[in-house]
């Protein structure tokens, strides 16, 4: 018999979500009471200016928190865990950056976040038409970072096999940052080895690349041409595709392949697939899952929003059972565009990263 109870809004799938202050309220009240909140956020209550559980019940209150994310390249992984859990749902997986801007920051994807970040990936996806059966193959990061993880997962909503490579970002960045660019060469000339090995022995329905990898890949002999005849989707994302680029690879490069842009990192807790539809030539949109993640485009100088159209910082508030990672300005810039669903928050488009975040000049690599 089914039950009469109404869901939790923090149990809702991300592609049927809750009106943001009831999510809100559920979050402010599980991630700050003493018998479900973590040790990060318990500890750090006491030194906040307000009480969440009374005070934040908007998305603009969520300005009100500071910006934790550097905390996270120290913290006890088992203080971002909340006590809720209880060890019911089996233990989370550990996320990391890609050390861009220093040591690297942890986050947890706990097994009922993965589930729904992974929905929404997938549903994102299937918006772009129907995949045929056939392996999938990511040509990028894998642990400890999520990307791999996620496209794993993803591969297996459609009943698909997901093969992985071997690939290392933070050591091509330590080169890239001394000016090491043979070893750059050598590295990403190992990286399309393993992609090629794999393509010319399996059957690849969909190819997943950063733009630097899909490039490298189009100068391997042959290899484009095999991408072209064999595979449906090519998708892409972990660093910047401009769109002048991306429409030279579509037209010129890969005509008989879809190419469906993403965007993602660590601190969002998933992955955006662009929205489908877009006009030829112009730039890849991305509509987060609000209210669970909520993207502000603004002016970091002031903090406010920039107009429709106008270039700004991307900001953004993460909120899930698993996690809760208010007021993070994100190392990327982007057009502000409004979100497809009419929800909180901001769409994004033409992201590029900024030139220097934290203090640090933000070199992107190959991921």
């Amino acid at each position: 018999m089914a039950s009469d109870s109404p869901i939790d809004p923090l149990d809702a799938p991300w592609n049927n979500p809750p009106d943001s202050g009831e999510l809100i309220s559920a979050a402010m009240d599980w991630h700050f009471s003493a018998a479900t909140g973590s040790a990060f956020w318990l500890d750090r209550a006491d030194g906040l200016a307000f009480d969440p559980r009374k005070d934040v019940r908007t998305v603009a209150d969520l300005r009100r928190f500071p910006n934790i994310v550097d905390e996270l390249r120290d913290v006890r992984v088992e203080d971002l865990i909340p006590r809720g859990y209880g060890g019911g749902e089996g233990l989370p997986l550990v996320g990391e950056s890609g050390g861009t801007t220093g040591p690297p920051k942890r986050v947890v994807w706990t097994p009922d976040v993965l589930r729904r970040a992974t929905d929404w990936h997938a549903a994102g996806l299937a918006a772009h038409g129907p995949i045929r059966p056939g392996g999938w193959l990511c040509m990028g990061p894998t642990d400890p970072h999520m990307a791999g993880t996620l496209i794993r997962e993803t591969a297996g909503r459609f009943g698909a096999v997901c093969f992985l490579l071997d690939l290392d970002p933070r050591w091509v960045k330590r080169c890239i940052a001394r000016g090491a660019l043979e070893e750059v060469a050598l590295y990403v000339e190992h990286v399309v080895d393993q992609a090629e090995w794999i393509l010319r022995s399996q059957d690849i329905a969909v190819l997943y690349s950063t733009p630097p990898l899909l490039e490298a890949l189009c100068h391997r002999k042959g290899l484009a041409e095999l991408v072209n005849e064999r595979t449906q989707i090519i998708g892409w994302g972990g660093t910047k595709m401009d769109t002048a680029t991306r429409d030279h690879f579509q037209r010129e490069v890969f005509p008989d392949v879809t190419l469906v842009g993403g965007y993602a990192s660590t601190m969002i807790i998933g992955g955006v697939v662009e929205r489908a539809g877009a006009e030829p030539g112009s730039p890849a949109v991305f509509d987060p899952p609000s209210p669970f993640t909520v993207f502000s485009v603004i002016d970091p100088a002031t903090g406010e929003s920039v107009p429709y159209g106008e270039r700004g910082q991307v900001l953004q508030h993460h909120l899930s059972r698993g996690m809760f990672l208010p007021n993070n300005l994100e190392r990327d810039s982007a057009i502000r565009v409004p979100h497809v669903s009419g929800r909180d928050g901001d769409a994004i488009a033409d992201v590029h990263p900024i030139e220097e975040f934290s203090g640090k000049a933000v070199i992107e690599g190959v991921y």
